[in-house]
């Protein structure tokens, strides 16, 4: 509101006070940073069978960890970088976290990443002998091919994963029969977490603050200031509930028969259609959902510059650029039209404005937010109720997804435009697809 009268008076003053905050959000992201090296995420690792070999009896304790092979076992390297490397051990023996054995049909294996240093201090002096035999080759490959590695949050978006700098990164138990017995135990600090929580805030607002320094002279146009004037009838607000319930069942059976992601389409088809026939009938008054005319061509410049700006913050900056020919480019549309649409009209174009006009801007944004966070959640524990023992996957729930849901309200509440929310949330889906890291 203050900022609002020092514009009205001096429009290079307000430009001035924007670009001083942004620039402090800024610095104090780049401070977080540097104390707190740990506190962005990286590209999510590929896991893949690269060694496997026999051990002979082997024991070793590290961390909260202690480990008794007594007849040797299986390792399977899935992964190397320049400071770490990802393995599975398999083989009976005891397996004990934080001085508590796991049960035997609880444990048969080890997903572990750790340290190179740290793991040739616990590897000792035992002999790798490498695997000849195709028959128990492809039993242990089948295995690895079930593993989850190092969780990656928000990865309908643009995937991130999280370790600690410690020599022993992550782990967790396989069973007998192969599968990953979860949750894992991941090595992390409470600065390290709660810092990842601030530069990922201060992120998101640096995207807030630089939407409106490159929309200085918005003004909400006089249908959206007769909107705010009528409140939505009772059926209209009382149809929001139903809207949320259809796009969790949606997620529930995406989820339940491993459907592509292009599929939920079908379920907020549905929701169109009932709130077009809601309409027609006279149900709802004003449904627009967001396309109109006069509005068509504002806003693409923002967002792109938002989606970007949220990629880059997110993943960090490119090394390069990778389009497979027609098809990727093709991606982009049917994200588009599938996806990031349909989802922003009933989103943005709906529920937020619908809930703009009964509580105001402000209010209807925010709550707007809060409903996509706890759908978000729900549909999380839904299909990996485990995430929830991953503290980062707290970062998704409480930053990612209300923060980018925030971002694409702020956009429409700039625009009214849903065409440029949708190219928002296409390229947010589709840019990290092409993106070298």
């Amino acid at each position: 509101m203050l900022l609002k009268k020092i514009g009205a008076r001096n429009y290079f003053v307000a430009m001035i006070i924007l670009l001083a905050i942004t620039i402090g959000l800024v610095i104090a992201a780049f401070i977080t940073t540097a104390f707190l090296p740990g506190s962005l995420g990286r590209t999510p690792y590929e896991y893949e069978a690269l060694s496997a070999c026999e051990f002979e009896p082997w024991s070793f304790e590290i961390k909260n960890l202690e480990v008794t092979f007594p007849e040797g076992g299986v390792i399977l390297t899935v992964n190397q970088t320049d400071q770490y490397r990802s393995v599975l051990l398999l083989g009976e023996g005891t397996y004990r976290h934080n001085e508590e054995s796991a049960a035997a049909d609880q444990a048969g294996g080890l997903f572990m990443v750790a340290g190179h240093g740290h793991f040739d201090e616990i590897r000792g002096d035992n002999i790798f002998i490498p695997i000849e035999d195709e028959t128990l080759l492809n039993q242990v490959t089948e295995i690895a091919d079930q593993q989850k590695g190092i969780p990656a949050i928000w990865k309908e978006t643009m995937p991130v994963t999280f370790h600690a700098q410690e020599d022993l990164v992550y782990y967790y138990f396989i069973t007998p029969e192969g599968e990953p017995s979860m949750p894992p135990a991941a090595n992390y600090s409470i600065p390290t977490l709660l810092g990842s929580a601030l530069v990922y805030t201060l992120l998101i607002a640096i995207s807030g603050m630089t939407l409106t320094i490159l929309s200085p002279d918005h003004r909400y146009s006089r249908y959206w200031m007769h909107l705010g004037k009528t409140p939505p009838a009772l059926f209209s607000l009382a149809l929001i509930p139903v809207v949320i319930a259809i796009i969790l069942i949606n997620g529930f059976v995406a989820h339940l028969y491993n459907l592509p992601e292009f599929y939920s389409a079908a379920g907020y088809a549905v929701i169109l259609f009932i709130l077009i026939l809601s309409a027609i009938r006279g149900k709802i008054d004003y449904l627009d959902l967001g396309l109109r005319w006069d509005r068509i061509l504002n806003g693409y410049l923002l967002a792109v510059t938002a989606s970007v700006l949220i990629v880059s913050a997110v993943r960090g900056l490119p090394s390069g650029i990778n389009i497979e020919g027609t098809n990727t480019i093709l991606q982009l549309p049917l994200i588009f039209l599938l996806l990031a649409l349909p989802r922003e009209m009933i989103w943005r174009g709906y529920i937020q404005a619908f809930l703009s006009r009964r509580l105001g801007v402000t209010k209807g944004l925010l709550a707007t937010v809060i409903m996509a966070a706890i759908v978000h959640f729900i549909l999380l524990y839904n299909a990996n109720p485990w995430m929830t023992a991953y503290p980062y996957a707290y970062l998704e729930i409480a930053i990612f997804v209300p923060g980018t849901a925030a971002i694409l309200g702020y956009l429409y509440l700039r625009t009214e435009n849903i065409l440029a929310c949708a190219l928002m949330h296409s390229l947010l889906l589709w840019l990290p697809g092409i993106l070298i890291y």
